[in-house]
C-alpha cells in the first residue's frame, strides 16, 4: 500500500476521533451555553474570543449534526447555498464571528467555538416562529345561523413556542368577555342573544398576537308584544293599540286582522315605523269613532323569511257604562210602567165618577114629584 494512502487513512481516523471527542466533551457542558433567540428571517452573530495570533487554531462546529463549519479564517462549507447563508468575519486579531443570515427553523441548535480541542464558548440558538393561522372555520368572516341550531367555530395557529388560543365575545353594545380557551367554540342551541363578534386570538407571549374575527347573526321569526291582552272602551271613542315587533332578518310585513281577515274599515288607521336598526318595528292601529260592531279580538301578525307569529288583544265595552245604561233602562221601564198605572188609575177613577153621577141622576129622576108613573 502506498504511503500516502496510509497517511490519508490515519488523517480520516483522527478527524473521526476528534469529532467523537468533541461531541462527548460538549455534551457534558450543555448547561453553560449562551442562549440566543431569533425569529425566522433575522440575522444571528456568534462571537468567539481567543488569544491573539491563534486564529488558525479556532473552529466553529455545529454540535447537533457534527459539522465543522469553519477552520481558522476559512469556512469549511462546500455548498454554495450554505456559503451565502453563513459568513465568517474576523472582527479583530482575537475575535472571530460566525454570522447566520436570515435564519430558519433548521438553524436551531448548539454551536461551539473551539481552540484545538478546548471549548471556548457555545451557543444555544432558538429560532422562534411568530404565530400564523393554518386553518379556521368558517372561512367566511360573517355567518348566519337559525335560532335553536348548533354552531362550531374553530381556529388553529402555528408558532414556536406554541401559541395558545383565546376566544373573546363582543355583543352589539360592544361589551366584551372571554368565553373560551382552546381551538374550538361549540354552542349546542343558539339564542338570539348569541349574535355578535367572536374573536380568535393566538399568542405565544414572545410575539405580537394575531386574531381572526367571525361575526355571527342568529336569525329568528318575529317576536310580537302588545302591552295588554285586553282593553275597555266605549262607543264613539278613539282607540290606539301599539304592536312591538322584533326579528332577524327584518320583517317583510305587519298586518292587523279581525276574524282572520285583514282589516279594511274606513275608520281604522294603521302606520308602521322602524325603531331599532331594522331589527325592531312598531305598528300602530288607531280606531276613530269606535262602532258597536267593532268590539272583539284583534290580531297583529308579522312575517319574515324565517316564519310568522301573532299577538292578540280584546277590545271590550266598558262595564261601568253598561251598568249605567242598564240602570237607565230599568228606570225608564219603571217610569213607563208607573205612568201606565197612573193613567189606568185615573181612568178607573173617572169611570167610577161617571158611575156615581149616572146613579144619582137615575135616583133623582125616579123620585122627582113632577114625574108621574103610569
Amino acid at each position: 500500500m502506498p504511503s500516502w494512502c496510509v497517511w490519508s487513512s490515519i488523517s480520516q481516523s483522527l478527524v473521526i476521533i476528534l469529532i467523537i471527542y468533541l461531541k462527548k466533551s460538549l455534551s457534558t457542558n450543555d448547561h453553560q451555553h449562551q442562549i440566543l433567540k431569533a425569529d425566522v428571517g433575522q440575522d444571528v452573530t456568534m462571537s468567539c474570543l481567543f488569544d491573539e495570533d491563534k486564529i488558525e487554531q479556532v473552529s466553529f462546529m455545529r454540535q447537533m449534526t457534527g459539522d465543522i463549519l469553519s477552520l481558522g479564517s476559512e469556512l469549511f462549507v462546500h455548498e454554495s447555498s450554505s456559503t451565502q447563508h453563513i459568513k465568517l468575519i474576523q472582527f479583530s486579531s482575537n475575535r472571530l464571528d460566525l454570522k447566520l443570515i436570515s435564519v430558519n427553523q433548521n438553524d436551531s441548535g448548539i454551536y461551539t467555538c473551539m481552540l484545538n480541542d478546548e471549548k471556548l464558548t457555545s451557543f444555544l440558538l432558538e429560532i422562534f416562529v411568530p404565530p400564523r393561522f393554518i386553518s379556521y372555520h368558517p372561512i367566511e368572516g360573517s355567518v348566519s345561523y337559525s335560532e335553536g341550531t348548533s354552531m362550531n367555530l374553530s381556529c388553529q395557529a402555528y408558532a414556536i413556542p406554541s401559541a395558545s388560543i383565546t376566544w373573546i365575545y363582543r355583543d352589539k353594545n360592544k361589551q366584551t368577555k372571554t368565553i373560551h380557551y382552546g381551538e374550538n367554540v361549540y354552542i349546542s342551541s343558539l339564542q338570539s342573544s348569541d349574535s355578535g363578534s367572536y374573536e380568535c386570538i393566538a399568542s405565544n407571549k414572545f410575539h405580537a398576537s394575531i386574531s381572526r374575527s367571525f361575526y355571527v347573526t342568529v336569525q329568528y321569526s318575529p317576536r310580537l308584544m302588545i302591552l295588554n291582552d285586553k282593553m275597555t272602551s266605549d262607543v264613539h271613542e278613539t282607540v290606539i293599540i301599539k304592536c312591538h315587533v322584533c326579528s332577524i332578518p327584518e320583517v317583510i310585513q305587519i298586518n292587523w286582522l279581525r276574524h282572520d281577515q285583514i282589516i279594511a274599515d274606513v275608520n281604522i288607521l294603521i302606520k308602521t315605523q322602524t325603531i331599532d336598526h331594522h331589527q325592531c318595528s312598531e305598528s300602530i292601529m288607531e280606531i276613530v269613532d269606535l262602532g258597536e260592531y267593532q268590539f272583539g279580538q284583534y290580531e297583529c301578525r308579522a312575517e319574515n323569511n324565517v316564519g310568522q307569529n301573532s299577538a292578540y288583544i280584546d277590545i271590550e265595552r266598558n262595564p261601568k257604562n253598561i251598568k249605567i245604561k242598564q240602570q237607565e233602562y230599568h228606570a225608564n221601564e219603571y217610569n213607563r210602567n208607573g205612568r201606565t198605572a197612573l193613567l189606568i188609575d185615573n181612568h178607573e177613577k173617572l169611570n167610577k165618577t161617571h158611575l156615581i153621577i149616572s146613579t144619582s141622576e137615575n135616583f133623582h129622576f125616579n123620585n122627582h114629584p113632577s114625574y108621574v108613573h103610569f
